[in-house]
């Protein structure tokens, strides 16, 4: 059984990365795109629909490379959890359950998951814009510290987007391959998002998005969250990003706040 899930693993790795090779030719062919650099801090809590309470600061930097067309990024977080470890970190995706049979709340505090990710545009027309995506989360936090479930875990997705005068709707429709740690089947999940942003002048924008995705274990709620945000620019080179998290499911925090800053070349 373990080498079945082991060969699992490797074939969704080699899935994601065959996104990733489409991706990275397209943009070294591509006319020079636009290097950034955006600093992160969020802050969420809830219970998550355990007994307690966990609290999370996420502190991501991703050095991003962009054109027309193609996008590669990667992503080195410092990750913070105070909890009892029923619920852990795990890259992005904050929040995962883990069965534990620890009540004593305990701080840990460390480098977060590693993640890699890539996106294509494979079509656009009349203001529409069709992607596709593929991001590996690898496991490289400390999990008996609650930083992370220790395993690897790949997502593919598409991406889509209509801009019309100062509008821009969008949205995502992916499927993750989450790695099983020691002691639990995780489920693979569906996940998605739609939003909209409204630009209100040549430098500022407004928008909500929700974002949904099913529950990784039996018994346990999938996630159900709103987020507003603003964003403005202060510099011709410089992004200002802050936003709020509203949860609406057992599986997702009960509330979170968080800031952006990105740099451009």
């Amino acid at each position: 059984m373990k080498n079945v899930l082991c060969y699992r693993n490797h074939l969704f790795s080699a899935l994601a990365l065959a996104v990733l090779c489409v991706v990275l030719p397209q943009a070294q062919a591509a006319t020079p795109g636009e290097t950034s650099i955006s600093l992160g801090a969020e802050y969420t809590s809830g219970d998550y629909g355990t007994s307690s309470k966990t609290k999370m600061w996420y502190f991501p930097a991703t050095l991003r490379y962009e054109t027309d067309r193609n996008m590669m990024a990667l992503t080195m977080p410092y990750v913070v959890v105070e909890g009892a470890g029923n619920v852990v970190a795990s890259g992005s995706m904050q929040g995962m359950p883990r069965t534990t049979m620890s009540t004593t709340s305990r701080t840990e505090s460390g480098l977060g998951d590693i993640e890699l990710s890539a996106s294509h545009v494979i079509a656009q027309d009349a203001g529409w814009r069709v992607g596709l995506g593929g991001l590996i989360k690898l496991g490289t936090a400390d999990e008996q510290d609650n930083l992370s479930t220790g395993e690897d875990d790949v997502s593919i997705q598409l991406e889509a987007e209509k801009t019309s005068d100062n509008n821009t709707i969008f949205g995502t429709a992916g499927y993750k391959m989450l790695g099983d740690p020691p002691g639990i089947d995780y489920d693979d999940i569906f996940y998605g998002s739609v939003g909209v942003s409204r630009r209100l002048n040549a430098s500022r924008a407004a928008g909500v998005e929700l974002y949904a995705q099913q529950a990784p274990l039996p018994g346990v709620d999938g996630k159900s969250e709103l987020m507003l945000f603003l964003s403005d620019k202060p510099g011709p080179k410089t992004r200002l990003t802050v936003y709020l998290i509203a949860g609406f499911a057992d599986g997702s925090p009960d509330w979170g706040v968080g800031v952006t800053l990105k740099l451009s070349q």
